[in-house]
């Protein structure tokens, strides 16, 4: 059987796979390793984006959105892709204690 997003993304977030690098009153940025890449997940301003190459709602996102609260959140935690910026930038940065 085949795992869903939700699923993966708790796994992510339970195998100490996301990484938090910024937090400010704009934005979180954060990094996520894969299946075999590290990936940049962000919420800036409510909008929700991964550089991975899935369409929709991620693994990546889901394992943010567990750790985070943000404004314009429906009520399952998924804001969609409005806005969402899809790019290929390395992701790197340290552990935030």
């Amino acid at each position: 059987m085949r795992e869903n997003a939700e699923a993966k993304g708790r796994r992510y977030l339970l195998e100490g796979r996301l990484v938090i690098e910024q937090v400010n009153s704009r934005q979180v940025v954060a990094s996520c390793r894969g299946a075999g890449r590290v990936y940049q997940v962000t919420c800036r301003r409510g909008a929700w984006a991964c550089t991975c190459p899935a369409l929709g709602r991620c693994a990546h996102l889901v394992a943010l959105q567990l750790v985070t609260n943000a404004p314009g959140e429906t009520s399952s935690g998924h804001r969609g892709d409005e806005g969402a910026e899809r790019g290929h930038a390395p992701a790197g940065g340290r552990r935030v204690a």
